[in-house]
């Protein structure tokens, strides 16, 4: 989407009729490119009711990500970040790597043209329809102190979202959130430093609120979005201020203690506890078993005594 796109979707916020005369006086463009904007955002999934003689209108309802929001929401702990929100880019996890972040800054988007997730995978959503942003961190340890830190991020989550009156949410090994074996929510750590100390991460997350059902068909696995469970959407600036809330305190614990105080609350929500899976190592290779917990490193347990720090888990029989 164009920067003239997010502009006029600014104005049409109000779901009332814009007529194009207005629009473009207001905005200071002529109408061809009013015209052009409206299908910048069609190729974004969304797309505005126009009418001859009456104009553009928005057919659905806009949540755009207010910064003063959720800093009023976070109360003493928004001191911990420093929050900013762009209308689009290419990955807000990219652009704190790029740029060498202070401690604790934030940076969320409307609209991530390139956003990632592990793997290499993408990771697909529309303006309005998602909460994606990231998060950098400084810690005095090294990479391998940090091990289970996109576990502890996964149950920072959990934890917001039943603040905000979202239940039955269950984590997946090692990186995703999950209603009914169907993804929610997924997390993205990247570390930089040295092997002793000190370590800069970035911890990227990414969560559905509403899916499209042309975003549905991109997407290669089964998901969920918030707005499709049985529970009151919160929000996306409700959300948001809460999950940064459970950070802070995760963070601070995690930066002391590691990942081992979270280590029994994390396996009771774990989806595949308990259960025969497969993994898929990052060689290719798949083993099977069943999932008996996780260490203190964060690594997978299985029964016969193997851990794993990398893979991709499965339920054994399904994909």
């Amino acid at each position: 989407m164009t920067p003239l796109a997010f502009s006029m979707l600014r104005l049409l916020s109000d779901r009332r009729f814009h007529s194009g005369e207005d629009i473009a006086k207001s905005l200071d463009v002529s109408r061809a490119s009013l015209s052009n904007a409206a299908r910048s955002m069609q190729s974004c999934g969304i797309t505005l009711d126009r009418v001859r003689g009456r104009g553009y209108r928005m057919n659905r309802d806009f949540e755009w990500l207010d910064r003063d929001a959720v800093v009023g929401m976070m109360g003493e702990k928004c001191r911990h970040f420093d929050i900013e929100i762009r209308d689009c880019i290419d990955s807000t996890s990219s652009e704190l790597l790029r740029t060498n972040p202070p401690h604790g800054k934030v940076l969320a988007a409307e609209l991530q043209t390139g956003g990632r997730g592990r793997m290499g995978r993408t990771w697909f959503a529309e303006p309005g329809r998602s909460l994606t942003f990231s998060a950098a961190w400084k810690f005095d340890q090294g990479a391998g102190f940090l091990s289970g830190l996109g576990l502890a991020t996964g149950l920072s989550l959990v934890r917001a979202m039943k603040a905000c009156g979202i239940g039955d949410i269950e984590l997946k090994w090692p990186n995703d959130l999950l209603h009914r074996h169907r993804k929610l929510a997924g997390i993205l750590i990247e570390v930089r430093g040295d092997m002793l100390g000190p370590s800069h991460v970035v911890i990227g997350i990414g969560i559905n609120f509403s899916l499209s059902e042309t975003m549905k068909e991109r997407i290669d696995q089964a998901v969920v979005s918030i707005d499709s469970l049985p529970f009151t959407n919160p929000g996306r600036n409700r959300l948001f201020a809460a999950i940064l809330c459970e950070l802070s305190d995760m963070l601070e614990i995690f930066g002391k203690e590691g990942f081992a105080p979270f280590r029994e609350e994390w396996s009771a929500s774990h989806a595949c506890h308990g259960k025969p899976v497969r993994i898929r190592l990052p060689s290719g290779k798949i083993l099977e078993g069943r999932v008996c917990g996780v260490n203190e490193k964060g690594e997978i347990l299985l029964e016969d005594g193997q851990s794993f720090s990398s893979g991709e888990v499965s339920l054994r029989g399904k994909s």
